[in-house]
């Protein structure tokens, strides 16, 4: 195990920690039998090594069944992400709606269908060939007695957030994109770590490391504003066209 291996390994330990400390854990039992954070951990340890598609496979099996934050008692389905595993271009959003409750699956919604037109049209790629995911992979909703009604949403509470950032971090550092293009204002202020609005946020790429792989990441507004206002739609068409640009020009350096 090089150097590197062992960092992320050390890594992932302390984000499991952080999250059974959220849960009430306040020290990891010194017992003959081996607690399951152990278990736990050697399961993020042994995603080390692994091709990219092996990898998000054993970390989507590690966490199918998370109850780590109260949307995991309320979903339909978890949804972890889908794409290519050797994703250039990555998308992240807030948290699956209605529709992405329902099938497991992310953006396939009439937001979704939008951001798929885009991705098409403006960077000319083909949804298959880039990775899209959430911060969140459980339906955050405003009244979750009633998960078959539509318009239900919300944006995830930073509970929840704090709870599923691990999972999504660690899709990132398994996949390594070049360009991560952050859906919104809730996706983009947690990754970005800031408070800014989207509009301070978007139309210029900020650099972010994750376990020594840089990225360059930019925000912009989410499709379901594009829905509600056609007006946004020049501002995901600008910021699309920087990614188009980037691409290519990375491309040529190869």
């Amino acid at each position: 195990m090089s150097n590197n291996d062992l960092q992320q390994v050390i890594r992932d330990f302390k984000a499991y920690l952080e999250q059974e400390q959220r849960k009430g854990l306040k020290a990891v039992p010194r017992t003959v039998n081996r607690p399951k954070i152990i278990a736990k951990f050697k399961a993020k340890a042994a995603t080390v090594g692994l091709g990219k598609s092996a990898a998000l496979d054993q970390l989507h099996q590690e966490y199918a069944g998370c109850q780590n934050c109260p949307l995991g008692r309320t979903r339909n389905k978890f949804v972890f992400g889908e794409g290519s595993a050797d994703a250039r271009l990555m998308f992240i959003g807030e948290g699956p709606g209605f529709d992405e409750d329902q099938t497991g699956r992310p953006f396939i919604g009439k937001a979704g269908q939008l951001l798929t037109k885009a991705i098409e049209t403006t960077i000319d790629l083909q949804r298959e060939e880039v990775y899209i995911g959430n911060i969140v992979k459980c339906h955050p909703m405003k009244n979750p007695d009633q998960p078959t009604l539509r318009g239900n949403d919300r944006p995830p509470a930073a509970e929840e957030m704090n709870a599923c950032l691990p999972i999504i971090t660690r899709q990132i550092e398994i996949i390594k994109p070049e360009i991560i293009c952050l859906l919104g204002r809730t996706a983009a202020q947690a990754i970005l770590r800031s408070n800014a609005g989207i509009h301070e946020l978007r139309d210029k790429f900020h650099i972010l490391n994750f376990s020594g792989h840089e990225v360059k990441c930019i925000a912009t507004v989410h499709p379901a504003s594009c829905l509600y206002d056609p007006a946004n739609k020049k501002y995901v068409w600008e910021d699309f066209k920087k990614i188009r640009a980037l691409l290519k020009k990375t491309s040529t350096q190869i």
